[in-house]
């Protein structure tokens, strides 16, 4: 129960609405675009506004730097407050700066944490992050070699994030509101171009409302997108193979009813006639013989009725094949109508063969369907007759073979007599249903078998034989 639950749990929370399935399908992509493009318009932004900022402040510890002179041996600086002034902004960001020598500081923030390495060399420009007075801070660091002085001098210059920060999240929030602003977009035109994708369908179905149940003919390509012709097509060939079936089925059940209605006229026009004479009379005798072989032939057609049903549902891909010897097949046939063969004045006996025969076959499936050659022999091949099972190799295949030496079939007539109901010949005046054929092919299919006819060997007669695909050995 749990394992049901769990798997009902799962389809459930699949979409089962094409258009939803259809939206999802392109929803994520673009949501997985969104989230890409986020981060990556993020990080760009990021680097834009650091690098803008960075280029300012280099630009300040530059002019500081170009403010530098030196005066008998010593080192000046005649700051302009025009070098501050290019850092100023709405965010009144704290600009911090200091002028060293040798690591002594002389001028500027005593305090200003350095970033210098011991070799930095003239106009170097390095930038690294930093803390002052509890609030993070970018720093500048520059070298500027100066006449008279045996070492650079080192320039730094520091400034608070509060316009950098402010910077990003202004344009941060703008990439987002015009993420948000196109995924509304792109998902408003996507619902509409998936609804108008699949107006087709709705005209298909529409065709379908409208049509008469009994309406089986395919339906028309033209107005289908080429994407969805595969599937039009196949529901196309199921379409026609439903008609056939129906026609199959409704000219089966006609010839049955005609089948049927035979040998029952025969019996109540028997038992009317029976009730009219002396019950001890020639004629009351004759009645009841009439009747017993009516009763016979209707009990023989009912039989094959089924047997043509399990012909037609026995279907090749539901069949379990198993690999066996043809020759026990043959012996177990021959076996089940010894008696029938017996009553019939015909001889039914079984080949001899130096090997066994194997074949991948359905043994309840195969014994049927031999068997069913055997009676439609011993019923047409007639008094006195000769029928024979075997299995051989014939040109390496396995094969089955039911062969007498009665009338046989005509070659023009062998299609004919393969069709349902089809009696050609003599048999058309026997008390058979033209059935026996017909059923065999058909279990011989549902098995992998191929049936055939032919002429008996000895000239006279009929030779069925029942080819199996798979190569045997003896």
């Amino acid at each position: 129960m749990t394992g049901g639950i769990r798997t009902r749990s799962r389809l459930a929370n699949v979409p089962r609405s094409l258009t939803a399935r259809l939206l999802l399908a392109l929803a994520a992509p673009m949501i997985l675009a969104a989230i890409v493009l986020g981060f990556g318009g993020a990080w760009w932004i990021e680097e834009m506004v650091e690098g803008v900022n960075d280029r300012i402040l280099a630009a300040a510890s530059r002019a500081i730097a170009d403010s530098l002179t030196v005066v008998d041996g010593k080192i000046q600086l005649e700051l302009s407050p025009a070098i501050f002034g290019m850092m100023e902004n709405n965010a009144r960001d704290n600009v911090f700066y200091s002028v060293t020598h040798r690591g002594k500081v002389l001028s500027g923030y005593d305090d200003l944490p350095s970033i210098t390495p011991t070799n930095l060399g003239d106009t170097q420009v390095i930038f690294g992050n930093g803390t002052y007075l509890d609030r993070p801070i970018r720093i500048v660091a520059e070298g500027r070699s100066l006449p008279q002085i045996d070492s650079p001098v080192v320039i730094q210059v520091a400034e608070t994030l509060d316009a950098r920060e402010r910077v990003s999240y202004q344009m941060l929030t703008g990439l987002l509101v015009l993420e948000f602003t196109l995924i509304a977009l792109a998902a408003a035109f996507i619902t509409i171009a998936v609804r108008w994708g699949l107006r087709p369908l709705d005209a298909l179905r529409n065709d379908m409302d409208s049509r008469a149940a009994a309406d089986l003919a395919p339906l028309p390509l033209e107005a289908v997108p080429v994407e969805l012709h595969s599937l039009v097509k196949s529901f196309n060939s199921i379409l026609l193979r439903l008609d056939a079936a129906i026609v199959g089925i409704r000219r089966f059940t006609a010839d049955a009813s005609h089948q049927l209605r035979t040998p029952l006229t025969v019996i109540r026009t028997h038992l009317t006639n029976y009730r009219r004479v002396d019950p001890r009379s020639p004629d009351a005798a004759a009645a009841i013989q009439d009747i017993d072989q009516a009763s016979e032939r209707l009990s023989n057609l009912l039989v094959q009725l089924l047997a043509l049903a399990r012909a037609d549902a026995a279907a090749p891909t539901t069949v379990e094949l198993t690999r066996l010897d043809l020759h026990s097949i043959a012996e177990a046939v021959v076996s089940d109508f010894a008696l029938p063969a017996i009553r019939a004045d015909v001889e039914l006996s079984i080949a001899g063969s130096s090997g066994k025969v194997f074949a991948k076959v359905n043994k309840a499936i195969a014994v049927e369907l031999v068997g069913n050659l055997v009676d439609n022999a011993i019923l047409y091949a007639g008094r006195g007759s000769k029928v024979e099972v075997s299995a051989a190799l014939i040109n390496g295949r396995p094969t089955l073979i039911v062969e007498d030496d009665g009338p046989g079939i005509p070659k023009k007539d062998r299609a004919r007599a393969m069709v349902r109901f089809g009696r050609v010949g003599k048999a058309s005046e026997s008390s058979g249903s033209g059935l026996g054929l017909n059923i065999a092919a058909g279990l011989a299919e549902a098995i992998g078998g191929e049936l055939s006819l032919a002429t008996a060997k000895s000239g006279r007669g009929l030779r069925v034989e029942i080819i199996f695909g798979e190569r045997g050995s003896r």
